[in-house]
C-alpha cells in the first residue's frame, strides 16, 4: 500500500484559519492534474465542516493546536485532523425517512455521499486523528470480464505461474469472477491496474495453475496485510468446475508453502469456509492448525455456488508456522491460559505464557470499516481504562451506521490484554479463537454481532475444526 504524506500543517482552535488551509489544499491540488478535481472539491466540502468542528468543540474555551495531514494512501486522496481536545465523533449516520423533513438529517446524508471513508484513531497520549479518503485517480476503463464458456479440460498437466503481466491479470480476474460475480469484497481485484499495482507494491502475490493447452485451472493468492505482518493469508482460492477432483487444492497449498519458505516468510493462515469440510480437511491435511472461528463474516450478498440462500456465511482461521525457530511471549487473560496454550502448542510456535497482568495508563486502538462486509474492524494493541467505553462507543456507532458484525483483535503481547478482555466482554464481545504467528504480535479474537444470534449449530465441521467449536462454544458459556 502506497501510504505518502504531502504537507501537513498546524494551526490553532480559531477559524480565522481556516481559509489559509482551504487555500493551502487548492494550491496542493492544482499542482496534480491527474486528479478526479470533482471528487477534490467533494473531500475539500466535507473537510472543511469537520475542521470547522474539531475548532469548535476541541478545545471548549482554551487555546490549543490542531494538526492537518494531507497524505496519499493508495489510491485515495486523506485528509487528517489531529488534535489532544476532548474525544468526539463525526457522527454521519441518518434515517433515510427524514432526509426531506429534518436540515440537520439532510447535511449528514450529504456529507455521507460525498466521501469515500470516513474513520478515527485512538493514539493515547497523542488525542485522536480523525481522517477522510477519498479516491482521486481517474477510474480505468476496461472490458468487464466475460465468464468463461462451458468446455471440457484438453488436459490435466498442471503448472503453477505467478501473475506478472496485463494478460495474467485479465485471466485472474476472470478466475475470480467465475466463482464470485463481482460480489468479492475486495473490489480492487477486478481492475487490471489496480492487481497489478498490488502485486508490484508487495500487497498480494496471485498465482495461475495452467494447463498445457493453456486453459486456466485456478487462482490462488497469498494478500498481506500490516496486521498480520509476515502472515499472508492464502486466499481467493478458485478452482473451475472442469479442473476439480485433480487435488488442485493441496497443489495451491504445497505451492504457497515453497513461495514461503524460500522469502523467509514467519507463518501462512487461511480461512476456509465454516460449511465445506474438503477445504477444512485439505488445511489438516496440511497440518494447519485451527484457531479462530467467525460468524456472520462475509457478506450476505456474495454469489458463489456455496451461498445459494443469501445469508452471511462463516469461516474459520488456520495458521502453519513456516518458522519453526519462531518464538513469542505471551499474557493471555487467566480464563483461556490453558486453551491458549494447547492452541499455540499444536500450531508449533513456541510461547512463553507470563502472568503480569496491568492496566495500561491509556487504550492504544485503530478502527476501520469495511461497507462491503458491513462490519467495522477494531485493534486494540494497549488496554486502558477507557477501553470498555471506546468499545461501548464502537458498538453504538456501528448500530446506527447499520454495521452487522464487529471483529476486535486484542493484543496478546500486551500485560493488559486481560484487561482488554474483561471490557470487550462487558461491551457484547465474544470469544472467537486467536491468530498467532505474525511478526508484529499475536492477537486474541472477538466479535459482536450486531443484528443475529450467535449460531453454532448450523455449522458443517470436521476433525481439529470440530474441536476448536466445541472449545470456543465451551469457553463462551463460561463468560
Amino acid at each position: 500500500m502506497e501510504n505518502r504524506t504531502l504537507a501537513s500543517l498546524e494551526i490553532n482552535n480559531n477559524k480565522r484559519f481556516v481559509p489559509a488551509v482551504l487555500g493551502f489544499y487548492d494550491a496542493l491540488i492544482s499542482h496534480h492534474h491527474h486528479y478526479d478535481i470533482a471528487r477534490c472539491n467533494q473531500l475539500r466540502f466535507v473537510a472543511t465542516h469537520v475542521l470547522l468542528n474539531r475548532i469548535e468543540q476541541a478545545y471548549p474555551n482554551a487555546m490549543g493546536s490542531l494538526f492537518i495531514d494531507f497524505a496519499i494512501v493508495d489510491d485515495y486522496l486523506e485528509i487528517s485532523i489531529r488534535d489532544k481536545g476532548v474525544p468526539h465523533w463525526v457522527d454521519f449516520s441518518y434515517s433515510e425517512t427524514r432526509i426531506t423533513k429534518d436540515a440537520d438529517t439532510l447535511q449528514k446524508f450529504i456529507l455521507d455521499q460525498c466521501v469515500d471513508c470516513v474513520g478515527i484513531e485512538k493514539l493515547g497520549k497523542n488525542g485522536q486523528r480523525i481522517y477522510l479518503r477519498q479516491k482521486i485517480r481517474n477510474p480505468i476503463h476496461f472490458e468487464p470480464p466475460k465468464p468463461y464458456p462451458e468446455t471440457t479440460a484438453l488436459d490435466t498437466n498442471i503448472t503453477i505461474k505467478a501473475v506478472s503481466t496485463p494478460e495474467d491479470a485479465i485471466e485472474a480476474i476472470r478466475c475470480i469472477y467465475s466463482e464470485y460475480g463481482y460480489s468479492y469484497a475486495y473490489e480492487k481485484l477486478y481492475y487490471v491496474d489496480n492487481l497489478l499495482r498490488m502485486i508490484e507494491n508487495g500487497e498480494i502475490l496471485c498465482f495461475l495453475a495452467v494447463n498445457d493447452h493453456g486453459q486456466t485451472a485456478g487462482h490462488f493468492a497469498l494478500a498481506f496485510s500490516d496486521l498480520f505482518n509476515n502472515m499472508p493469508e492464502l486466499s481467493t482460492v478458485v478452482t473451475r468446475k472442469e479442473f476439480r477432483g485433480l487435488g488442485l487444492f493441496a497443489k495451491f497449498i504445497e505451492h504457497a508453502e515453497t513461495y514461503a519458505k524460500e522469502h523467509g516468510i514467519r507463518a501462512i493462515m487461511a480461512q476456509p469456509v465454516a460449511f465445506h469440510p474438503i477445504s477444512q480437511k485439505a488445511f489438516l491435511r496440511g497440518n494447519y492448525t485451527a484457531t479462530s472461528l467467525l460468524l456472520s463474516y462475509i457478506g450476505a450478498d456474495t454469489e458463489s455456488e456455496y451461498n445459494q440462500n443469501h445469508q452471511r456465511l462463516d469461516l474459520f482461521a488456520c495458521v502453519k508456522m513456516m518458522d519453526n525457530s519462531a518464538k513469542t511471549t505471551l499474557y493471555p487473560p487467566c480464563q483461556l491460559k490453558e486453551w491458549i496454550a494447547k492452541i499455540c502448542s499444536n500450531a508449533g510456535l513456541n510461547a512463553e505464557l507470563k502472568d503480569d497482568k496491568q492496566t495500561a495508563d491509556h487504550s492504544l486502538v485503530h478502527i476501520e470499516e469495511n461497507t462491503a462486509l458491513q462490519m467495522k474492524r477494531v485493534v486494540l494493541s494497549q488496554a486502558g481504562e477507557d477501553a470498555l467505553q471506546i468499545l461501548k462507543d464502537t458498538v453504538t456507532d456501528s448500530i446506527r451506521k447499520k454495521h452487522e458484525m464487529i471483529e476486535l483483535f486484542l493484543s496478546l503481547r500486551d500485560p493488559s490484554c486481560e484487561a482488554g478482555y474483561l471490557a470487550a466482554k462487558h461491551a457484547g464481545f465474544v470469544l472467537s479463537g486467536l491468530l498467532p504467528g505474525s511478526e508484529n504480535d499475536d492477537y486474541l479474537v472477538m466479535q459482536v454481532l450486531l443484528k443475529s444470534e450467535l449460531d453454532y449449530d448450523h455449522l458443517v465441521t470436521v476433525g481439529e475444526f470440530e474441536e476448536l467449536t466445541q472449545d470456543i462454544k465451551t469457553l463462551a458459556r463460561k463468560e
